[in-house]
């Protein structure tokens, strides 16, 4: 027990030691958490301007454009006669879209042949492109659904039945878990977690590249698995109780701070917590091993986080990723976690709804232990 004081005790002079693992593992996840939050304080948007420009000069292209400018999320900034003086505009980041009404444009609607609105976006700024991209088509839609009525009821349909075959699927959306219906309020849960997950992963793994090759853990030769595993308990005891804390300041400042919905036991928040930070520290250690330095490991995993979170399941569907990404996907802590997580903090699953998250942990942390062995093992073979 002397000798596992002695190592926490100097592990915790290392990170003092290093401005490095200091700023990563107590800095940084309380900056970026709130810097990334701020990204989506407003989480919503709305009167995104547009431009308009109508070739047709029509009643219908108008009405249309009266009917989208209307709209909640998009506000027409100006209506222009020629293309290039739209696009001025929109290259000038004034407008971040542009609604084009072709020649022909009501004649074809009339007539049932078909009209084409063409809609120019700004999609460096997901939200918006994609607000004006509804807002737009459901505009088009219900007016479309008008012209079909009124064409039924001008060849003696009556009015109800007309309504019907003009519109025979009507769409109804009920928000449930996400009440605001943004993509703010889905994304940024998961993105805090992301960071606590991504320092964690940077500052330990430096921690651990540090101690194989200039610390205790230099020969290897002098331990077994055990004495290994209890240097690497001591190292890592002081990430634990970090982690487990900033996740419990997180669910409790930084979540209400943002206006974000958390639900489920607090407890099993923090449990589930607990095993995930374990997982990552296990998986940290297998993985770190493989490196030769502290610079080399961090420029690796920073610039891993984006790939990480898209193959974790929770942006796209891993049902519909290809095999090999699949496995790959299911072998990260973070798909199971970010599962259960959501369920939890979205849903107010209880534990037996999330059997499947939790035994997938425990899986994942009794698959690093023993990889961990052998690669001890070889790692003590090849010293000999």
């Amino acid at each position: 027990m002397k000798q596992w004081i002695t190592i926490l005790k100097s592990e915790l002079s290392l990170i003092f030691e290093d401005k490095s693992i200091l700023l990563t593992c107590l800095v940084a996840p309380i900056l970026y958490a709130f810097f990334i939050g701020s990204i989506y304080t407003e989480k919503d948007v709305a009167e995104i301007p547009i431009a308009v420009v109508d070739m047709d000069h029509s009643n219908l292209s108008r009405k249309v454009s009266q009917l989208i400018n209307t709209s909640e999320k998009v506000k027409v900034e100006g209506h222009y006669s020629t293309m290039e003086d739209a696009m001025f505009h929109f290259n000038n980041l004034e407008v971040q879209g542009i609604v084009l009404f072709p020649k022909g444009f009501q004649k074809k609607t009339m007539n049932l042949d078909g009209a084409h609105i063409e809609l120019i976006l700004n999609n460096t700024k997901f939200l918006t492109s994609n607000e004006i991209n509804k807002s737009v088509q459901q505009v088009v839609l219900t007016v479309g659904g008008g012209v079909r009525m009124q064409y039924f009821i001008s060849n003696k349909i009556p009015v109800e039945i007309a309504k019907q075959q003009a519109q025979p699927i009507l769409p109804v959306v009920k928000s449930i878990y996400n009440t605001t219906n943004n993509y703010g309020d889905y994304l940024l849960p998961i993105l805090l977690i992301l960071i606590l997950q991504q320092t964690l992963i940077i500052s330990f793994g430096q921690s651990v590249v540090h101690e194989f090759k200039h610390g205790i853990l230099q020969d290897l030769n002098s331990y077994s698995f055990f004495g290994f595993m209890k240097v690497i308990s001591a190292k890592s005891f002081y990430y634990l109780v970090l982690y487990t804390s900033y996740f419990f300041v997180f669910y409790k400042l930084i979540f209400p701070h943002f206006s974000l919905t958390f639900n489920g036991s607090i407890f099993l928040h923090l449990f589930l917590g607990l095993l995930f930070v374990t997982v990552v520290l296990i998986y940290t250690i297998l993985v770190a091993s493989f490196f030769k330095t502290t610079i080399g490991w961090t420029e690796v995993v920073a610039f891993s986080t984006y790939p990480l979170f898209l193959v974790s399941g929770y942006s796209w569907p891993i049902e519909a990723m290809p095999k090999a990404m699949q496995y790959f996907a299911n072998s990260l802590p973070s798909t199971p976690y970010f599962s259960v997580f959501n369920s939890l903090a979205t849903e107010g699953a209880k534990m037996e709804h999330i059997t499947n998250g939790f035994i997938h942990l425990l899986l994942l942390l009794l698959v690093g232990y023993l990889l961990l062995f052998f690669r001890f093992r070889y790692m003590k073979f090849k010293k000999n």
